[in-house]
């Protein structure tokens, strides 16, 4: 087999690198054999935490990454060998490493299991799991090879090792549902997209829809439309209301409430927020659904362009779901 590195670029968006699943899938469909490699354990500093992946075809083709860029391509050769005789393993990088000529500039020690053995049954179940948005486990055994496909109805944990057994946690995918209208909902939705997010974007402005349509995104505007995208957010959704005629609020943030979406901002000053929260405490609701809200949204203060506002908008809903263990 000639060895020729590739880094494959699945899609155009930042979140597609964390996600090798589908890749992984593709090659096996194509009839190559493939390795999952997972980072199982840190001694030190690293730029990724454990849980990390690689996929690597027999071709010497891979996704994904797990380091600042020192160390893929030992990766991917290590990985073709594993491939080459049948057997997973377990290495050591960096700090107390047999490998003295890869070295990592952090000073950091990264153990990575190599699995050449895991069962198309195994893979196709966890596309499936994906699909379904459930949360699950890989749950590998690191000396036997053999794994299972757990899934999660709890709170998310963290990917971790205990003992010889590895739990790698999947999440599903980040759903934001962007409602509103305006330049401010535009910019949201631009950098959303390049972000790799689930998008679902609602707005009743003519104009604002004929912008979104020019970068080819969707933007629904009936009611049935709003209420099908709401009851659709799970716990790894969020969802971004950007109103300037705050009267159509209160009943599409109550609705909102009622879902458990880990994230929730809406645009407005700390006055029209007060005002906001007088008119949803009429409707019944209590102080404990009122602190889901955040707003003034985004975390940079005062941002009046459209840029700064969507990347603080996005910043702080990503931060939320770093929180919850739904992203790296």
């Amino acid at each position: 087999m000639t060895i020729g590195f590739q880094r494959i670029i699945p899609g155009v968006n930042l979140l597609d690198e964390d996600d090798v699943l589908p890749m992984l899938h593709a090659w096996r469909r194509q009839g190559l054999r493939t390795a999952l490699v997972t980072l199982v354990g840190v001694e030190g500093g690293s730029p990724r935490q454990p849980g990390a992946q690689m996929a690597v075809a027999e071709d010497g083709s891979y996704v994904g990454y797990l380091s600042g860029g020192c160390l893929e391509q030992a990766v991917a050769l290590e990985a073709q060998a594993a491939i080459a005789a049948g057997a997973n393993r377990l290495v050591r990088y960096g700090k107390g490493s047999p490998y003295f000529d890869i070295r990592l500039p952090c000073g950091s020690g990264m153990d990575l299991y190599f699995d050449q053995a895991l069962g198309d049954e195994h893979v196709a179940l966890m596309l499936d799991r994906r699909a379904e948005r459930r949360t699950f486990s890989l749950r590998t055994d690191l000396d036997s090879g053999a794994s299972d496909v757990v899934t999660i109805d709890d709170a998310v944990p963290f990917s971790r090792r205990d003992g010889h057994v590895f739990d790698r946690v999947y999440t599903p995918p980040i759903r934001l549902a962007l409602i509103g209208n305006g330049p401010a909902l535009t910019g949201i939705a631009t950098l959303a997209q390049a972000t790799g997010l689930d998008l679902t974007i609602w707005s009743t402005d003519d104009v604002t829809r004929s912008q979104l349509a020019a970068s080819n995104q969707v933007a629904s505007s009936s009611d049935d439309d709003l209420d099908v995208a709401i009851s659709g957010l799970d716990h790894a959704s969020a969802a971004v209301v950007v109103f300037h005629d705050h009267e159509a609020e209160p009943r599409i943030l109550r609705k909102l409430l009622e879902t458990p979406c880990f994230y929730l901002g809406v645009l407005g000053n700390h006055a029209v927020h007060r005002a906001r929260l007088d008119a949803l405490r009429a409707l019944g609701l209590g102080e404990e659904a009122l602190a889901r809200l955040h707003a003034p949204v985004g975390s940079i203060p005062n941002a009046k362009s459209k840029a700064t506002f969507a990347f603080g908008v996005l910043a702080e809903m990503l931060a939320n779901a770093k929180a919850r263990n739904l992203i790296a």
